[in-house]
């Protein structure tokens, strides 16, 4: 929980201090547990190109020959009156399936090892389970508007023009080149044309995979700028970081039983708007509230034991509806932190708890 002059602290940096210090370690582990760090879809999109155009120089004769192997067992028979018996047609479909897996499967191994290459480049390796909660944040309509408006947004519009041009050139550029050797093509042997072809798709996956390096190696020096610019902290912030890590452990743990009185006072205060409270029944109590305005119910307040019998007796003192369903309450009590929405996997059966309690209620959810 922030403190109050952390509040302050960040409100002063909102309202127009400037963020000139560089990043502290705290605030990069903290930036790296929300998943804010500095990563290019470019160098996936460079590795992958890298991946098939590579596996393609090396097993691409090899893979056409088994095709071409492949066709010529399923397409033998295929003008026979007799027609093939069943016995036969599964033996040829099995033998498709086989040479189908091993055609691909040295692509999708070699895509496997290239993705998680790409990842380890630029993201240090954990699991982080911040980055794995569900955010609705990111499927509000409004903040979408806001994020395709940002600068962010238009400065990958820009890159995603150059990339568009760049790639574009080069290969209108080797196309043109290749022009004289396609027209020669006229009247040649399939052998021949297919011959020619390869090396020309071959040459431009090549082209495109060097520029498409280049290209995430200019992203990526663009993201870490731009990432280290969003952490950059001022020094207010700086000074209370250093100031907080001075103190003895035991004003911090003073600190922090003040921080914790003063959420369980807020999480009280918002009980009576609370539209249900779900219990376990005394072990657990999880207060929600929801509004049409809303994309889901709120978790407003929640509680284990005494606090868990606080908020029962403030949702009765109230007229707060209090439902008993101990799986639910676990769930919730575990899944979402107070000023969350439920989890996606209790959207069934919270509703029908708000349902149910409107019902009761004779009235409708707020509009805000």
């Amino acid at each position: 929980m922030a403190t109050g002059r952390e509040s302050a602290d960040r409100s002063m940096a909102k309202s127009g201090e400037d963020r000139t210090e560089k990043a502290t370690p705290k605030r990069r582990q903290e930036a790296l547990e929300r998943g804010q760090v500095a990563r290019s879809k470019e160098i996936n999109t460079a590795m992958a190109l890298l991946v098939l155009f590579g596996m393609l120089a090396f097993v691409g004769t090899w893979a056409l020959g088994r095709f071409m192997t492949l066709m010529t067992v399923s397409l033998r028979d295929a003008g026979e009156s007799d027609g093939i018996s069943r016995a036969e047609g599964w033996a040829i479909l099995m033998q498709a399936g086989e040479t189908t897996a091993a055609i691909t499967a040295p692509f999708a191994i070699a895509g496997l090892i290239g993705g998680v290459i790409a990842a380890g480049v630029q993201v240090k390796p954990g699991i982080y389970m911040k980055v794995l909660k569900p955010r609705f944040s990111g499927i509000n309509p409004k903040n979408g508007v806001k994020r395709l408006a940002s600068p962010r947004s238009l400065v990958s519009v820009v890159k995603d023009i150059f990339k568009l041009l760049a790639i574009g050139g080069l290969g209108f550029a080797i196309l043109s080149n290749a022009m004289p050797d396609l027209f020669g093509l006229m009247g040649a042997s399939p052998g021949r044309v297919l011959v020619v072809v390869a090396a020309l798709v071959l040459q431009l996956g090549l082209s495109f995979t060097g520029a498409y390096i280049l290209i995430a190696i200019l992203d990526f020096i663009f993201e870490r700028w731009q990432t280290e610019r969003d952490m950059r902290m001022t020094k207010q912030e700086v000074k209370r970081e250093a100031k907080d890590q001075d103190l003895s452990p035991e004003i911090k743990g003073q600190i922090k039983q003040k921080q914790r009185e003063a959420a369980v006072r807020r999480m009280m205060a918002a009980v009576p708007d609370a539209d249900v409270v779900i219990t376990n029944p005394t072990h657990f109590a999880v207060a929600l509230r929801y509004a049409t305005s809303l994309p889901a119910p709120k978790v407003v307040a929640k509680g284990a034991d005494a606090v868990a019998r606080r908020i029962i007796a403030v949702a009765e003192e109230h007229e707060v509806a209090v439902v008993q369903d101990p799986p639910l309450a676990r769930s919730l009590f575990a899944a979402a932190e107070v000023g969350d929405y439920i989890p996606a996997d209790a959207f069934a059966a919270v509703a029908e708890i708000l349902a149910h309690v409107y019902r009761i209620a004779g009235r409708q959810p707020a509009a805000a």
